[in-house]
């Protein structure tokens, strides 16, 4: 054996055990060591950073699903198992959730409402599968233009339909099974989330400390309480409570900022122009909520084939609380359509 490669083995062989003397003394804590740390510790759920149940189901693709916020419908449901919830402007200045499902699961999701212009663009960083109650001919062709899966009742057979509902109209009973339409959908997308969407991880610099924020969507008032660990939600002077009981509550808040005009192609059944972000693309306010503190950044994206990404004002990535994230598109005071938020202590 010639001299080198004596030395190369000696050197491998030094390696190892520095490694795993250091593997010995943070075998609880194998994160910390660099390199090492990335190849053993367990897999995380991409949208969550927290260890899923199954290593499997991280293979699966997410799911999106459109859940109406309009107080006739109350209470909803499945909202509280969503890895990330977005919730965004509708017509007559009323909401509308984007539930996203992929480490997580709901058996009954709903009342599923129809989709809008701006849902292929939310969807795109997380998958291509939809479940909506379809929607008007040219929100479908954009969702065609954009190869979004859409699973509508008349598509998705068991896995979405009407359950009674005493006293309430038609359009509050359609509700979904997330495992079951991902059934569905995966047969034509299969890809599961990439990894680099969001950075999780201990609450970087200290922010301001938040106990309460509340946004106005117009005719929309929300609010989030911090307490016990968490954002719990209420809408006007109540908690959104879930048909099963539990009040909706997230490990962070994130307000992403946009400018928000009236649509001159697309409107509700009324007539009604539909509200539309118009910057999809490239850069705006962000401020992210955990940890009982206020983070200031900025959300960047190049393209409607990234995804956002959500920086700090220095440019170093916003890091979130390991958990459930609810994320606001907030128009800004720039749009026809304007929102705003304030925070206290």
């Amino acid at each position: 054996m010639t001299t080198g490669k004596k030395r190369a083995l000696a050197i491998g062989a030094g390696i190892l055990v520095v490694a795993g003397g250091a593997f010995f003394l943070l075998r609880n804590n194998v994160e910390d060591i660099p390199v090492l740390g990335h190849v053993l510790s367990k897999p995380k759920c991409p949208l969550t950073g927290v260890e899923p149940k199954d290593e499997k189901i991280l293979k699966r693709p997410a799911l999106g699903v459109k859940i109406e916020n309009n107080p006739s419908a109350y209470p909803l449901s499945g909202l509280q198992y969503a890895d990330v919830v977005y919730e965004e402007q509708v017509e007559g200045g009323l909401t509308r959730f984007m539930a996203i499902f992929h480490c997580s699961d709901a058996t009954i999701a709903g009342p599923v409402r129809s989709s809008r212009e701006v849902d292929p663009a939310i969807l795109a960083p997380y998958t291509r599968i939809l479940a909506a109650a379809g929607g008007n001919p040219g929100v479908r062709a954009n969702l065609e233009k954009f190869d979004v899966v859409l699973l509508d009742e008349n598509t998705s057979g068991d896995a979405m339909e009407r359950r009674a509902r005493t006293g309430y109209s038609s359009e509050h009973t359609l509700y979904g099974n997330t495992k079951a339409l991902r059934a569905l959908g995966r047969k034509k997308y299969k890809t599961p989330p990439s990894d680099d969407i969001f950075t999780f991880g201990d609450l970087e610099g200290t922010g301001k400390k938040t106990s309460t924020v509340s946004l106005d969507f117009g005719n929309s008032s929300i609010s989030f309480s911090y307490k016990r660990g968490r954002w719990y939600r209420s809408d006007g002077d109540s908690p959104l409570t879930m048909e099963n009981g539990p009040q909706l509550s997230f490990d962070n808040v994130l307000i992403e900022r946009h400018t928000v005009n009236l649509s001159t192609k697309f409107a509700d059944v009324l007539g009604t122009p539909s509200p539309y972000i118009e910057d999809v693309t490239g850069t705006g306010e962000a401020v992210l909520f955990r940890d009982g503190r206020m983070l200031k950044g900025k959300w960047v994206r190049e393209s409607t084939d990234d995804p956002v990404h959500f920086e700090t004002k220095g440019g170093d990535d916003l890091v979130l609380k390991p958990g459930r994230t609810m994320i606001e598109l907030l128009p800004d005071d720039k749009g026809e359509v304007t929102g705003s938020f304030v925070r206290s202590k």
